[in-house]
């Protein structure tokens, strides 16, 4: 009859769990024991419940045990860390060999770009350097065309809000003449019914000078009328 195999997972009920520990205990002793005898090895067991008590078993001293195991541990550190920076150093010396190759094919292939180092290319070889060169050129002809659109476009812009700027200026400067120019006729106007004009004034204003001439013509010219008027 099969043993029923045994699904590997917590064990929940605390009082199953401690007799499984417990047996499991020292099924793992036993082996360690067995091992130790029958292939005089060097063994140490450490182990600690759930509860933090300590269980133990070793075939010699365990003090000496863990001295051995520290002392392999450090000289297999240093060993693992020197192997470590020895593959650290030949993948970088790699990796610099790599990175001056492309570099070293970049600065070929840009001389070639130049028309230089063309010696010992194939018919195809310099097929394909013109098409690389007329695709090139294409592409930055194409670029050159495109920035110059762009700033004839930023031109164009810059000159219309010139001229708005400019159209607003004047119509400004229209209001403000027209506003003046307003002002100064109801200022003449208040002068002309509030201040009667001087001799002084008329004689330095040529405009009042005319009217006042004009003015002595008519009065003279009325004088001689009722002068002739009487004589008849």
């Amino acid at each position: 009859m099969a043993r029923e195999k045994i699904e590997i997972k917590k064990i929940e009920k605390r009082s199953a769990r401690h007799v499984t520990f417990s047996k499991r205990r020292r099924g793992l002793v036993k082996k360690a024991q067995e091992l130790s005898i029958l292939c005089e090895a060097d063994v140490g067991l450490l182990i600690f419940s759930s509860t933090g008590k300590l269980f133990q078993y070793c075939s010699t001293s365990m003090k000496m045990i863990l001295e051995k195991y520290q002392k392999y541990s450090n000289t297999n550190t240093t060993i693992n860390n020197e192997q470590f920076i020895e593959e650290e150093i030949q993948f970088e010396n790699q990796e610099v060999i790599r990175i001056r190759q492309e570099i070293e094919d970049l600065n070929r292939a840009l001389r070639r770009m130049h028309g230089k180092d063309l010696e010992g290319l194939t018919m195809a070889e310099l097929q394909q350097l013109e098409n690389k060169l007329e695709m090139g050129l294409r592409q930055v002809c194409s670029k050159k065309d495109e920035c110059l659109f762009k700033e004839i476009y930023e031109l164009q812009k810059q000159g219309i809000q010139y001229l708005e700027e400019n159209a607003r200026l004047h119509l400004q400067s229209c209001h403000v003449e027209d506003n003046n120019a307003e002002e100064l006729l109801f200022i003449e106007h208040l002068e002309t019914h509030d201040h009667p004009q001087s001799s002084e004034s008329t004689i330095g204003n040529p405009y009042n000078s005319r009217l006042h001439k004009a003015s002595i013509i008519d009065n003279e010219a009325s004088d001689t009328s009722l002068q002739l008027g009487l004589s008849i």
